[in-house]
């Protein structure tokens, strides 16, 4: 929670005398990482993992794909995440198909 407050002060100061694009553009990069971090935390080899089709839903919450290794080493194949903070961090593979939708859709469209 600190890092996240943190962040965002970091994020309004840093947006002084910026186009309002820029600020937009910023925040999403920093919204973003913090998906990824969140993200990494939850599953194995973090440092291995694959990230692709990355964006900030319209709840502000960083959506996107993630590749991971499993237990044996493997990739398991690219599967959609999304991650509102670090305790609401969500994994396809962690819910019922129908109810990672519900989120997704609510969250990330």
């Amino acid at each position: 929670m600190r890092l996240a407050i943190t962040m965002a002060l970091m994020l309004a100061l840093a947006a002084c005398g910026k186009t309002a694009a820029q600020k937009q553009q910023e925040e999403a990069a920093t919204l973003t990482q913090l998906g990824e971090k969140y993200v990494k935390e939850k599953i194995l080899e973090p440092n291995k993992a694959q990230f692709r089709n990355q964006f900030v839903g319209k709840g502000g919450a960083p959506c996107g794909e993630v590749n991971a290794k499993d237990a044996f080493g493997g990739y398991i194949g690219f599967q959609r995440y999304i991650s509102v903070a670090r305790d609401l961090t969500l994994l396809a593979q962690d819910v019922s198909p129908a109810e990672f939708e519900a989120q997704w859709q609510q969250l990330c469209r």
